[in-house]
């Protein structure tokens, strides 16, 4: 996933490896991570892919590698923003394509959007039909702790669904939080 950030973060202005640690950081950084550990690795495999090309500019008194997208860059990560996530992965892929949504069409944004919505709805299926067997069970406080985690998992989805929902009609973003102070 981070080569597909990466390409996401160079879509637009082409930046230094230090640049692109630092809008991770500031930006996708609230839900993921990256280390220069992980990061010169990947702007490297990128540009061997030919998804990205480099070339050297002075800045500051020294020269500076930029990173710069090519077309097959721009066609991967279209192609990763556009293809289905899987919610059951236990990280935050979907959060990463949607931060990059603004580079998508309406149309595709809403397609993404309600197929996102769908398989959510489909997993609190799952969730539900879980539950009912659990709660079939002799000594099911026995299992708190076990199916504290199961309600979580329905919680955090019922929420996923009515974000999803609200961000496709895009309705401002500060109705979300509930028991805002006044």
């Amino acid at each position: 996933m981070l080569e597909s950030i990466i390409l996401g973060m160079v879509s637009d202005n082409d930046f230094t490896g230090y640049d692109i640690k630092k809008l991770i950081e500031n930006g996708i950084g609230v839900f993921y991570k990256a280390s220069y550990g992980s990061l010169y690795p990947a702007l490297k495999r990128l540009t061997d892919k030919g998804c990205l090309t480099t070339y050297e500019k002075p800045q500051g008194g020294r020269k500076k590698i930029f990173y710069h997208i090519t077309e097959e860059g721009q066609k991967q990560f279209f192609d990763w923003l556009v293809s289905p996530t899987d919610i059951t992965e236990g990280t935050n892929t979907h959060l990463a394509k949607i931060y990059f949504f603004d580079n998508l069409s309406p149309e595709i944004r809403e397609q993404q959007l309600l197929e996102y919505e769908i398989n959510n709805r489909n997993y609190l299926r799952k969730l539900n039909d879980l539950e009912n067997k659990y709660n079939k069970m002799e000594n099911k406080e026995c299992f708190y702790y076990k199916l504290s985690t199961l309600y979580y998992g329905i919680c955090i989805t019922q929420k996923t669904i009515q974000w999803c929902q609200h961000i496709r009609m895009q309705k401002p973003l500060s109705d979300l939080i509930q028991d805002k102070k006044s």
